[in-house]
């Protein structure tokens, strides 16, 4: 995918209650509203004002966990003027009512109560700034994909900075930073084909600067409050950690913030056995 579309991406992402036409969204990218429209339904494989509905959807499923909202307001900050407009998008896309819908999710996110390793803590976070490749598609391929990317991403840029003494003071070494796996998407929300997932590296702000002069993916993770909990063992099984932190939320009447939750791998494959696998689980939450 070019850069272009890339940058829109995240744009969209990251300004899910702007407005989102395809003219602001096309200067953005830097094209013509026409030839943009065409370019990003060949890369994104949906029109934009279909992938920004979309996600602003999917989104409005996270706030029905909520009972502090109601469908209508839950509409209302999803761009739709009225709730019946709301409806109509929202059973296109998961073939029930919003509240059909949330009933059934509710009594899913029971069956997972008792999944966790531990007992969920509240925490907080310094932002964070990170290098980053992203893959779409289930998380166990993109994953695996994503990873793969970077690493040779920064492989490569490792080779070239041998050569450079200017940049002879630049070290590259996971060994002082946090490798974190963002996860936009819900698997039972999203369609496979458009599950996102982010292989990211945490360093600090003044090498995250740099690699972003070399051409590397970068942005930043928002602090803030947090619930963690730490799941062990191998990430095929780690969906029932997930589910029942989600059933935890609900239930102890915290709120879901408007980011993207991630997976904090403490150690990886190639360290240690797939049973001794720990990874911390992180869920965004209003501060308030």
């Amino acid at each position: 995918m070019n850069e272009h579309i890339e940058k829109v991406l995240y744009h969209i992402e990251t300004h899910l209650d702007d407005v989102l036409d395809v003219e602001t969204l096309a200067r953005v990218a830097g094209y013509s509203p026409y030839h943009f429209c065409r370019v990003f339904k060949v890369s994104v494989g949906e029109s934009v004002i279909s992938y920004a509905t979309r996600l602003r959807i999917e989104r409005a499923t996270l706030k029905m966990m909520n009972n502090d909202r109601s469908i209508i307001q839950i509409a209302l900050e999803a761009g739709f003027e009225t709730p019946n407009g709301f409806n109509k998008a929202f059973k296109k896309i998961f073939h029930l009512t919003p509240t059909e819908y949330k009933k059934q999710q509710l009594r899913l996110l029971q069956n997972y109560k008792d999944k966790m390793m531990q007992t969920p803590k509240i925490v907080t976070r310094d932002e964070t700034f990170v290098v980053y490749e992203r893959e779409c598609g289930g998380y166990e391929k993109s994953s695996d994909i994503a990873w793969k990317k970077l690493s040779k991403e920064l492989n490569d840029l490792i080779e070239k900075l041998k050569d450079n003494p200017v940049h002879k003071d630049i070290t590259i070494d996971v060994k002082d930073a946090e490798l974190l796996g963002i996860c936009h998407d819900d698997p039972n929300v999203t369609d496979e084909k458009n599950i996102r997932y982010d292989a990211a590296i945490a360093w600090d702000k003044k090498k995250i600067d740099f690699l972003k002069e070399q051409g590397l993916n970068t942005k930043k993770i928002e602090g803030g409050k947090y619930v963690m909990v730490l799941y062990k063992g191998g990430y095929e099984k780690a969906m029932d950690s997930w589910s029942g932190i989600y059933n935890w939320i609900g239930e102890n009447g915290y709120k879901f913030k408007d980011s993207p939750p991630f997976e904090r791998y403490l150690n990886t494959p190639m360290e240690v056995s797939e049973d001794k696998l720990l990874t911390e689980i992180y869920v965004p939450l209003e501060d308030s």
